[in-house]
């Protein structure tokens, strides 16, 4: 009789029966790994001692046998069932009338070996049409183990790394929860559009102890047990923004607030002609039927979002809101980084905002932003944030261009702008903040605490 151990810290028990172990572990969530293994004609598992076991409700892992091969295993499906071979010899057949998620581990627990990548838990194979795919499944945390490294930098700040930690952990479990993939047999998928995530091979000891260090914490609205909706993203360039701005919902803890924190804000300048402008918009809207392009406005939230683009054409126009604004240029070249941005070129139309200065008697308009060093060197800032406490400005910017052959587009940040941002809550932590304060500053009126089921 031989008895399992498995990976995971936080195991439940381990039940040996029948003449195999049957294991059961904490809350585990199952990862669809579409990046490399989705949809194979076979896969590679280059350990060279596996586990063959059977996949059961609530985690658990029906052990059957021990394979070894020093060549390691190939996984392919042949007659419909998914069998596992070495050397062109088939050692194991899933047979489909047996019930279970058809499953292996490294032997005795630890780290799996597939392709160039390492996965804990357990890897469950799912035939379909002749070919396989295949599914992570791991416990919650170590699945954050995972994920932290290739959301963040170890060189970000410790407090900073715990505040992703618990956005990371929470996001898992509100997508999880809402059975996006669930007709795929997962929850998330390793892609960024669930959270990245490479496995094992990526973990640093830093990111493992961010996960640790809040173990179990997730974000709730007051007296709510439903983990929330956390998206974050890389860089904000002065401000997030409300929900309803990018999605569709009007969520209250994803209300937009100044990012005065962030540091190293992403910088980048797109040019476009107007004959690209008038391809990407037939390309994007087929329908809309406007001509050529020969202008373009831009309406921006309070916060100072690009929230609409119009596009001016010879026969009409079409306007773009929320994050069609940044996606419609991918049929260029590709999306734009964030919604924080101006545009120039041509001839420039009303200004967005007219920023004044005042020593309480006189006030002047502000035309040009110029910082002063301690040395006495004077630097001009050509794209300066101004916040007022209440909104974000960017000054005497165009609200419109047309003429010229062209325009450009100069802006910060990096991402959807909603939630968290990842370089502004490194300038917290630096700043002296803690994980909690982070939160609760760009997600309005969570509470933090541990989920209970």
């Amino acid at each position: 009789m031989k008895k399992n151990i498995y990976l995971c810290a936080i195991a439940v028990f381990i039940l040996v029966t029948l003449g195999f172990a049957n294991t059961a572990y904490a809350h585990t969530i199952r990862i669809g790994l579409l990046r490399s293994f989705e949809n194979q004609n076979s896969i590679t598992i280059s350990s060279t001692s596996i586990d063959i076991g059977r996949g059961r409700e609530g985690g658990y892992f029906d052990f059957n046998r021990t394979l070894n091969s020093t060549s390691g295993f190939t996984v392919r499906v042949i007659d419909g069932q998914v069998v596992i071979q070495a050397g062109g010899q088939t050692l194991f057949t899933f047979l489909n009338e047996a019930t279970g998620g058809r499953q292996v581990r490294a032997s005795g627990g630890g780290i799996l070996r597939m392709g160039n990548s390492y996965y804990r838990g357990v890897i469950e194979f799912r035939p379909s049409g002749g070919r396989v795919t295949a599914i992570n499944v791991i416990c919650l945390e170590e699945y954050l183990y995972g994920v932290l490294p290739m959301e963040m930098a170890p060189h970000f700040h410790t407090e900073a790394l715990r505040a992703q930690a618990v956005a990371a952990r929470t996001f898992a479990m509100y997508t999880g929860h809402h059975r996006r993939y669930t007709q795929r047999g997962f929850e998330l998928c390793d892609r960024t559009c669930c959270q990245a995530y490479q496995g094992a091979g990526r973990e640093t000891d830093v990111h493992t102890q961010a996960v640790r260090d809040t173990s179990g914490l997730m974000m709730f609205t007051e007296g709510n047990t439903n983990p929330l909706f956390t998206p974050y993203f890389s860089s904000s360039g002065g401000s997030t923004d409300n929900s309803e701005n990018v999605w569709v919902a009007t969520l209250s803890h994803l209300r937009g607030v100044p990012d005065i924190y962030e540091q190293n804000a992403r910088i980048w300048t797109r040019t476009y002609t107007w004959a690209q402008l008038t391809n990407a918009v037939q390309a994007e809207a087929p329908s809309a039927n406007i001509g050529n392009v020969t202008g373009i406005s831009v309406e921006k939230s309070p916060l100072g979002r690009v929230q609409e683009l119009t596009f001016i054409g010879t026969n009409g126009r079409w306007t773009a809101t929320g994050e069609r604004t940044m996606r419609v240029f991918r049929h260029i070249d590709s999306s734009l980084l964030s919604r924080h941005f101006y545009i120039a070129g041509g001839a420039i139309g009303s200004t967005a905002t007219n920023l004044s200065i005042t020593d309480g008697v006189n006030t002047a308009q502000v035309s040009g932003f110029y910082v002063i060093d301690a040395t006495g060197n004077i630097t001009y800032v050509s794209n300066p944030i101004v916040f007022d406490g209440t909104v974000t400005r960017l000054p005497n910017r165009a609200s419109s261009v047309s003429g010229g052959t062209g325009i450009t587009i100069n802006g910060r940040g990096w991402g959807h702008g909603v939630g968290m941002s990842q370089n502004g809550a490194n300038g917290m932590a630096q700043a002296g903040h803690d994980f909690r304060t982070i939160l609760k500053h760009y997600y309005t009126g969570v509470e933090i605490r541990q989920w209970i089921r």
